[in-house]
C-alpha cells in the first residue's frame, strides 16, 4: 500500500526505528480518542444525546474522523523535512517546499478530496445522490466536520489561498493523494464508521455539532498529546496490516498512556453523608445554608446554583456539598475551583487539603492540581506532585507511582491543568478558553462535564464579568453546572449572571424576585427558585464605624492602640500611600520591629516571607505577646487571602464592598474579651454636595484608583446614615445604596465621574465581546482573532504590567539573582510592575549583558523578563523591607 512510504514522526539520529510510519501515528492517536470516548463515560453520552446518535455510533464516527487528523502529512512538502535511514519512503521533490502547515495542508486535502473520495466509497458512504435538495447542506456539513480535527496545533486552520498541485506530487515513486486516499479507504472500513447520513442534512445538527466542535477540537487535542509520546508509542517501520496494527499495538499502548496520565478510569464519586463524614466523625453541625445544600433537589440537566451569604457561614463547604451532590448524580465527571487571585488560589489549595479525596471511593486516585502562574512555588502542590497518594506504590526501585505521573503530566503546563478531576486556580484559567489563545479548546475540554465553582464572584470588573458571563453561557451549553460564591452581590449582576447562564439552555431571562439576604437561588432548565436562608447569631457582625478626615488621625489612633496593647491593621488604596504611611508609624512606634509593611512591589521571595511572617504575628493561632502591639500597613493584598484578624482597623475610604471584605479580618476570631469592633475610616470631610474634586484634595492615590466618585461618595452616605456595618441584616441595603439604582442620590458635581465611568465600562464591555471567540459560531477560523502577535487579556487593565527579575553582585562581583541559591530562584526573584514604573528603572549596564544571557540559558523563564541590578539604580532602591521605593521616598 502506498501509505506505508509516507513517516509520520521521525527523529535524526539514534537506536531503533528512526521513523514512526503515518498511518501507525494516525492510529495511535485514535485509539487514545477511543478510549477517551469510551460509550460509557458522561461526555461522550452527552455529546451523543445532543447530536442524536448512539454513544457507540457517535464513537466510531469521532474516533474515524480523529484518525484523518494528520491527513496533510501526506505532502511531499512534508515528507522532505526529514530523511529516515534504511526504510523506504517517497522522495522528496526539490520544487516542493514546506511553505503551509502540515494542519492547514490537510484541510486543504479534505477540501479538495472529500467529494472524489465520497463517490469512490472511500468513505464507507451508504448512499451518493446529487439530486437531493440537501447536498448543500451536506457539502457545507462535510466541510465543517474535519476542521476540529486538523486544529490539533491549538487554533483552528483554513487552506483558502492555498493550491493543492503545490504541495501534493505524483509521480514514479507515489501519488501522495493515492496514497491518502488508500488510506481513508482501509481505516473507514477498519473503524466500521458509520455516516449519520441523515443529520448532516439538518441545519440544527450542524448548528448543535458547532457549538460543541471546541469540546471536540479538545478532546483531539488531548489525543494528539498522548498519542504522540514515544514513551508509549514506540517507533515503527515495519509493515503490517493496519488491523494488526490497531488491536496489537496502538489500542493496548493507548491503554497504558491513559492509565499513566490519569485518564483511563473516571473516580468513582460516593453519596454525601453529611459533613462528619469529611472530618473522621467528628460532630459539625451545618449552618443554615449547608442545610439547605444537603437537603435542596438535585434535578435533571446542567444547573446554576448562587450562594450568597456573609464571611464565615461556610459558602465553601455548602459548595463542595452541592458539588459531590451533583457528581453522584452524574452532573460532572470532576470539579474546577476558580478564584480571583493567585492568592486566594493558594489559600483555597490548602483548604481543601485531602477534602477532594472525600468525594470519591477509596481506590479512586483524583488528580488534584493547582493551576496559576506561579503554582510551582506553592510548596504543599509541588510536594503533591511527586508525592504518591494514599494506596499507591511504586512498581520498582526509581519508577514512580500512576498517581505521580498524572500529576506531573498534569502540572506541566496551566493548559493541561484544567484536565485535572479536582482543580483550583485563578478565573483566568477557565476564561481563557474563550479567548483566542492556543490550545483554548483543551482548557474548554477540561471544563466540559466539570462542576465550576467561581468564589468571589463579584470581584470582577465589566470585561471580566462579561467574559464571566459567556463561560457560564457556553458551560451550560455544553453539559455543565456552576456554582457561584459570593458575599456582596448587586442584584443586577446576579440577573446577568442567570440570565447568561439560562441564555446558554436557549432559554429566556430568569425571573429573579426575592432581595433577601442570605440567598440560595438555583436555576436549571425550567424555573428558578429562590430560598431565603437564616444565619447562625455568632456569625452575625455589627462593625461601627468611625471616620478620620487626616493621615496624622489615622497614625495617632494607631499608636493609642499600641500603647493598649492593640495589634491594628492601615489598609491603603495604592502602594505608594502605604509605603509613607509605614515610614511614618515606623518612626514612632516604640518597637518598631513591629511593623510590617506589605503590598505588590515585593520580589516574590520577600513577599512569601512576608506573608509567613503575618500568619504568624496575626493568623488564627497567634499568641497574645505575638499581636501584642504589631501594626499592618497593606494594600488590598492582606483582605485577599491571609486567615488574619486584628483588633482595630484603619481603612482608605473604599466602595461599599470592599470596606465589608476589610471589616472581616477586624476581629474575626474569638479572643476572649476585646471592645467592641470599630472600622477607622479615612475620608475627605462629609459634604451633601461636593465637587469634582471632593476626593482628589483629600486622598489624591484614592481618587487616581477609584475614578467614579461617586461610588465612595455613595458609600460614606449610607455609612454615615447606618452608623456601621450590620451582616447580614443589612447586607442587602449597603449593596444596593450604592451599586443599585441610585442615579437621582449622586451629586451634581460628582456626575461627570460617574458617567465618565459608565462610559469606560460600557468600552470594557465591548472589549470583552470583541476579544472573545464567538463559540456559537464553531471551532473555524477566523483571521481577525488569531493572530499571533495580538496580545488579548482575562483582565483589562489600565496599562500593560511588565515581569522585572532583581539582580544583585555577590562577593566576587558576578551578577545573580536576588533570589540566588534557593528553589525556583527566577520566579522567586521578580516583580510585576506598571510598564510606567518598570521604565523608569535603569537599564542593565553593558558590562553585565553577557552574565545576564547566562542567566537567561540557565533559567529559561527570564527570556521574556526586564532585568534590573537593584544596586545600580540612583533613582530607585528595594530592600526586603519596604519593597521597590523611589530614591526620595527611601529612608537615609
Amino acid at each position: 500500500m502506498l501509505y506505508f512510504l509516507y513517516w509520520g514522526k521521525a527523529k535524526p539520529s539514534g537506536e531503533g526505528d528512526q521513523c514512526h510510519l503515518l498511518p501507525y501515528h494516525c492510529l495511535d492517536v485514535a485509539a487514545v480518542g477511543w478510549h477517551l470516548l469510551a460509550p460509557e463515560r458522561p461526555l461522550t453520552q452527552l455529546l451523543a444525546k445532543r447530536l442524536d446518535m448512539s454513544p457507540e455510533v457517535l464513537r466510531r464516527f469521532f474516533v474515524f474522523l480523529l484518525g484523518l487528523h494528520d491527513l496533510g502529512k501526506f505532502s511531499r512538502t512534508f515528507q522532505g523535512l526529514a530523511r529516515p535511514e534504511e526504510v523506504e519512503l517517497v522522495s522528496p521533490v526539490e520544487r516542493y517546499e514546506y511553505t503551509a502547515r502540515h494542519d492547514r495542508l490537510g484541510a486543504l486535502l479534505w477540501q479538495e478530496c472529500w467529494f472524489t473520495w465520497l463517490e469512490d466509497r472511500a468513505l464507507r458512504w451508504p448512499e451518493v445522490s446529487l439530486e437531493r435538495p440537501e447536498v448543500r447542506q451536506r457539502r457545507k456539513a462535510m466541510q465543517a466536520l474535519l476542521i476540529p480535527f486538523f486544529g490539533h496545533h491549538g487554533q483552528p486552520v483554513e487552506a483558502e489561498q492555498l493550491r493543492i498541485e503545490q504541495f501534493f506530487a505524483k509521480d514514479a515513486d507515489s501519488d501522495d493523494q493515492e496514497a491518502a486516499k488508500q488510506f481513508v479507504e482501509e481505516w473507514a472500513y477498519l473503524i466500521e464508521v458509520e455516516w449519520p447520513t441523515e443529520q448532516l442534512v439538518s441545519g440544527d445538527w450542524l448548528k448543535t455539532f458547532q457549538a460543541l466542535s471546541w469540546t471536540i477540537a479538545g478532546w483531539a487535542t488531548l489525543s494528539d498529546w498522548l498519542g504522540s509520546n514515544q514513551n508509549h508509542f514506540r517507533y515503527c517501520q515495519k509493515e503490517m496490516s493496519l488491523a494488526e496494527y490497531w488491536e496489537c499495538y496502538a489500542l493496548p499502548r493507548a491503554e497504558a498512556a491513559l492509565s499513566d496520565t490519569g485518564f483511563a478510569r473516571l473516580p468513582k464519586p460516593i453519596p454525601y453523608s453529611g459533613l462528619s463524614s469529611w472530618f473522621d466523625g467528628e460532630t459539625v453541625t451545618p449552618t443554615p445554608l449547608q442545610y439547605e445544600a444537603e437537603t435542596l433537589p438535585i434535578l435533571d440537566g446542567p444547573q446554576l446554583f448562587i450562594l450568597e451569604d456573609i464571611t464565615g457561614a461556610g459558602k465553601t463547604e455548602a459548595a463542595c456539598i452541592l458539588a459531590q451532590r451533583l457528581l453522584v448524580e452524574g452532573h460532572g465527571e470532576g470539579l474546577y475551583f476558580a478564584l480571583p487571585t493567585m492568592a486566594t488560589s493558594n489559600a483555597m489549595y490548602e483548604r481543601l487539603g485531602l477534602l477532594h479525596r472525600r468525594f470519591f471511593t477509596a481506590d479512586s486516585h483524583p488528580s488534584f492540581v493547582l493551576a496559576h502562574g506561579a503554582s510551582r512555588l506553592n510548596e504543599s502542590f509541588s510536594l503533591a506532585i511527586d508525592r504518591p497518594q494514599p494506596g499507591d506504590r511504586d512498581y520498582e526501585p526509581g519508577e514512580a507511582t500512576a498517581t505521580a505521573h498524572c500529576n506531573r503530566w498534569l502540572a506541566d503546563s496551566r493548559k493541561k491543568a484544567l484536565l485535572a478531576e479536582v482543580g483550583v486556580g485563578t478565573i483566568d484559567q477557565a476564561l481563557m478558553g474563550l479567548l483566542p489563545f492556543r490550545h483554548q479548546s483543551l482548557r474548554l475540554y477540561g471544563l466540559a462535564r466539570k462542576v465550576l465553582i467561581v468564589d468571589e464572584v463579584h470581584a470582577y470588573d465589566h470585561y471580566m464579568q462579561t467574559l464571566l458571563n459567556q463561560l457560564l453561557s457556553y458551560h451550560a451549553r455544553q453539559g455543565g453546572s456552576a456554582i457561584l460564591l459570593t458575599a456582596t452581590l448587586p442584584n443586577a449582576m446576579r440577573e446577568s449572571l442567570a440570565t447568561a447562564w439560562r441564555a446558554g439552555l436557549d432559554r429566556g431571562p430568569a425571573a429573579l424576585e426575592c432581595s433577601h439576604f442570605p440567598l440560595l437561588t438555583q436555576i436549571d432548565q425550567g424555573a428558578s427558585r429562590e430560598v431565603a436562608l437564616g444565619s447562625r447569631p455568632e456569625v452575625s457582625r455589627e462593625v461601627r464605624v468611625d471616620w478620620l478626615t487626616q493621615e496624622e488621625q489615622a497614625i495617632e489612633t494607631i499608636l493609642a492602640a499600641v500603647e493598649a496593647g492593640e495589634c491594628v491593621a492601615w489598609v491603603r488604596n495604592t502602594v505608594d500611600d502605604a509605603i509613607r504611611a509605614f515610614e511614618a508609624v515606623r518612626e514612632r512606634h516604640p518597637e518598631p520591629e513591629r511593623c510590617l509593611l506589605f503590598h505588590s512591589r515585593f520580589a516574590m521571595i520577600d513577599r512569601q516571607r512576608i506573608e509567613c511572617e503575618v500568619i504568624e504575628r496575626l493568623g488564627k493561632a497567634s499568641t497574645p505577646e505575638a499581636r501584642r502591639g504589631q501594626v499592618l500597613i497593606s494594600t488590598q493584598v492582606f483582605q485577599e487571602s491571609l486567615d488574619c484578624d486584628v483588633d482595630l482597623m484603619i481603612s482608605d475610604l473604599a466602595p461599599i464592598d470592599l470596606l465589608i471584605q476589610r471589616a472581616g479580618r477586624l476581629q474575626r476570631h474569638v479572643r476572649g474579651l476585646r471592645l467592641p469592633p470599630v472600622l477607622h475610616v479615612l475620608a475627605p470631610e462629609w459634604s451633601d454636595a461636593p465637587d469634582e474634586n471632593w476626593l482628589k484634595r483629600a486622598l489624591p492615590g484614592t481618587n487616581a484608583v477609584y475614578r467614579d466618585t461617586s461610588l465612595l461618595w455613595l458609600t460614606q452616605r449610607i455609612l454615615r446614615e447606618l452608623g456601621g456595618i450590620h451582616m447580614p441584616e443589612q447586607a442587602r441595603l449597603l449593596i444596593e445604596d450604592v451599586y443599585g439604582e441610585v442615579i437621582d442620590l449622586v451629586p451634581a458635581g460628582l456626575q461627570g465621574a460617574r458617567w465618565e465611568q459608565k462610559g469606560i465600562q460600557g468600552v470594557a464591555t465591548s472589549m470583552a465581546n470583541f476579544n472573545a471567540l464567538e463559540l456559537e459560531a464553531g471551532y473555524v477560523w477566523d483571521r481577525h482573532k488569531w493572530q499571533e502577535e495580538q496580545e488579548i487579556g482575562t483582565r483589562l487593565v489600565d496599562e500593560p504590567t511588565v515581569n522585572v527579575a532583581l539582580l544583585k553582585c555577590d562577593a566576587t562581583g558576578a551578577l545573580v539573582l536576588w533570589a540566588e541559591g534557593g528553589r525556583h530562584a527566577d520566579m522567586l526573584s521578580q516583580i510585576k510592575l506598571r510598564q510606567s514604573q518598570a521604565s523608569k528603572l535603569v537599564s542593565l549596564p553593558g558590562e553585565y549583558q553577557t552574565q545576564w544571557e547566562v542567566l537567561q540559558e540557565r533559567y529559561k523563564a527570564l527570556r521574556f523578563v526586564q532585568p534590573w541590578l537593584a544596586n545600580g539604580d540612583a533613582n530607585w532602591h528595594y530592600n526586603a523591607q519596604r519593597g521597590l521605593v523611589a530614591a526620595e521616598e527611601s529612608p537615609a
